[in-house]
């Protein structure tokens, strides 16, 4: 294997009997290095030729993504400990999942206690495309919410940015 180096710069000096050798970098003012027998296989192994245009590198595709020791993949970009914790099913990890659940739960309940107490506030108009726009389910347009409501959209349009900006208002003296 180490005999055909080739025009690479590197030159073979001597190979040892315990499988270290010495060889010669021409391309680095002709400095001698010995080399372990595990370095000389990795070092020495690097060379390769190009043997077509059209397949240049393909020996230098890596993959960024890596495995852990239970060969569970780690794609490449990601947090891995994020990962790799959020698979993991612990006593505490459960724990904190319950609570980060109640957590929202009792955010989300008083958000919409805050939103009673502004609702009152509302318009007619405002209350019924407030009730719209909260029970809208199927995810329906403006235009078609605006129809259920027997309103032009440009009527829906003008009592929903009043709507949002009379929220907007009341909510920031809430907070």
């Amino acid at each position: 294997m180490f005999n055909n180096l080739g025009n690479t710069g590197v030159k073979l000096v001597s190979k040892h009997e315990d499988g270290s050798v010495e060889i010669c970098l021409e391309n680095m003012g002709k400095q001698i290095v010995t080399l372990t027998a595990d370095q000389a296989e990795v070092v020495l192994d690097l060379k390769h030729d190009q043997y077509n245009a059209d397949h240049r590198n393909t020996r230098h595709k890596v993959s960024l993504d890596a495995y852990d020791p239970d060969n569970k993949l780690i794609s490449a970009g990601g947090d891995p400990l994020q990962q790799l914790t959020a698979e993991v099913k612990t006593p505490e990890t459960i724990y904190l999942s319950k609570f980060d659940e109640q957590e929202r739960l009792s955010k989300q309940e008083a958000d919409h206690q805050k939103l009673m107490t502004i609702y009152p506030k509302l318009t007619k108009p405002q209350q019924l495309i407030y009730d719209a726009l909260t029970n809208n389910e199927e995810r329906l347009k403006d235009k078609e919410l605006a129809a259920q409501l027997n309103m032009s959209v440009q009527n829906f349009s003008n009592h929903k940015q009043a709507l949002f900006k009379k929220i907007k208002k009341f909510w920031s003296k809430l907070v």
